[in-house]
């Protein structure tokens, strides 16, 4: 984002707040980061379905029971939608359809940049972007009635929640008005022709589980690397000197334990003894790279 984007941003917010808005913006909606991108067949009928149907009218919302995404506790007052966040229901929607992947479900946008393309971010006079209207709006309606699932992860060996992996349910689809039928056509189709590619390759196929396993396991891979990159910098490099003050295998068996926390039964199952242990060799040999890059140079020997 341009600071110019920013600045103008920032003055529309204290705007809204002189005059007692009660949003930033009242009318949200979904804008495509790739202007020219061209999506399959189907995430563009998703879309439209989503655009016209006008999901937060569904009869849904109404009828079935809600449990808060992060406590589990139900939700039990009234199930009425106020105005503004009925628009934000619906452009997240439509940002949500466009981004899933067919054959996982697994929505490749986290919900900071959900609320950037829905127009939901706000910003403080510092200039500190707020996605808690995006966030409270998938939390408390999209995932309190089962439309969409959010796996917040704690990776202990670098001390912070994974973004959260966000994948669509079969709700999803009667919320945006869209046939589940054709959609699980469309994604045996995409499994098939994906195999297909495996087989030239010499590998073997892999179910819908094993697909949405290693989906997972590459979005924890990301943020892992992402987070020696960011302002955690810091903490992983202490993290990372635990480690590395530990014997191998002692460290690896360390290792071992936090992965084993951020993976289902069924997960580890289909992971197999040799891609866990090639996980844990990867986490180790980086988190000792990082230590290493963090430790100061050694004083040069005198020669002499």
């Amino acid at each position: 984002m341009s600071n110019q984007t920013l600045t103008n941003h920032i003055e529309a917010s204290q705007a809204a707040l002189t005059r007692r808005c009660y949003v930033f913006n009242p009318q949200p909606c979904y804008q495509s980061p790739k202007a020219e991108s061209n999506p399959p067949r189907i995430i563009k009928a998703m879309r439209k379905a989503a655009s016209e149907n006008k999901p937060s009218w569904s009869a849904v919302w109404r009828t079935g029971y809600r449990f808060h995404g992060v406590t589990k506790k139900p939700i039990i007052e009234q199930r009425f939608i106020n105005l503004h966040r009925r628009r934000a229901i619906d452009a997240i929607a439509e940002c949500i359809a466009a981004h899933v992947n067919v054959v996982t479900c697994k929505v490749h946008a986290s919900v900071a940049q959900i609320s950037d393309w829905c127009g939901l971010t706000t910003y403080n006079n510092q200039g500190v972007p707020s996605y808690s209207r995006a966030s409270r709006a998938i939390t408390e309606h999209f995932e309190a009635i089962g439309a969409v699932k959010c796996e917040r992860e704690w990776d202990k060996t670098t001390g912070s929640y994974i973004p959260n992996i966000i994948w669509i349910n079969e709700l999803f689809f009667a919320i945006i008005g869209f046939d589940y039928g054709k959609f699980q056509s469309a994604q045996n189709q995409q499994l098939a022709w994906e195999n297909q590619g495996l087989k030239e390759k010499g590998e073997e196929p892999i179910s819908l589980s094993e697909a949405r396993r290693r989906a997972k396991d590459k979005h924890i891979a990301a943020a892992f690397a992402a987070r020696a990159k960011k302002v955690e910098r810091k903490k992983l490099e202490k993290r990372a000197k635990k480690l590395e003050a530990m014997d191998e295998q002692t460290a690896k068996a360390q290792i071992q334990k936090d992965l084993v926390k951020m993976y289902t039964k069924e997960e580890l199952a289909e992971m197999g003894h040799v891609e866990f242990t090639r996980l844990v060799n990867e986490r180790y040999y980086t988190m000792k790279k990082i230590a290493a890059s963090s430790s100061p140079p050694k004083p040069p020997t005198d020669s002499s």
